[in-house]
């Protein structure tokens, strides 16, 4: 009998999806993508599953360092990129970085918006009451 209980518990009461839905939603999540190529696909894949759970909550991806480069008309990473638009999340790209790697605005792919220094827009967005997360 403790062993059904114990295995209910641990099915229903302590499972994470669960358990955050439960818990109130955030006004949005901002998640920073900057590494290498696979932190970045981490970051995208994160917001998709994240959004699935958090329906009610905004999301964002920043993208900056080298990364920005995979944010490209012409990137191999274009399939998860308009797959993460297409869950209305919003890609943004780091002007600073854009410039410091060489991307110009007309070279990044449909969708993605830029502000003027990713870093900043994080912490903007962390004093409008946003969640952080750095993938």
């Amino acid at each position: 009998m403790k062993s059904l209980l114990f295995a209910l518990l641990t099915t229903f009461a302590f499972h994470p999806v669960a358990a955050a839905e439960k818990m109130p939603a955030p006004k949005g999540v901002v998640i920073q993508a900057n590494g290498n190529r696979d932190d970045f696909r981490q970051a995208l894949q994160l917001a998709i599953n994240m959004h699935e759970v958090l329906t009610q909550s905004e999301f964002e991806v920043v993208v900056f360092g080298k990364n920005v480069r995979l944010l490209s008309a012409f990137s191999d990473e274009l399939p998860l990129i308009q797959k993460t638009l297409d869950h209305g999340i919003h890609v943004i790209a780091c002007g600073r970085s854009l410039r410091s790697f060489k991307v110009g605005e007309n070279d990044l792919a449909p969708g993605i918006t830029q502000v003027p220094f990713g870093a900043v827009h994080i912490v903007s967005r962390q004093q409008q009451g946003w969640q952080y997360l750095k993938e």
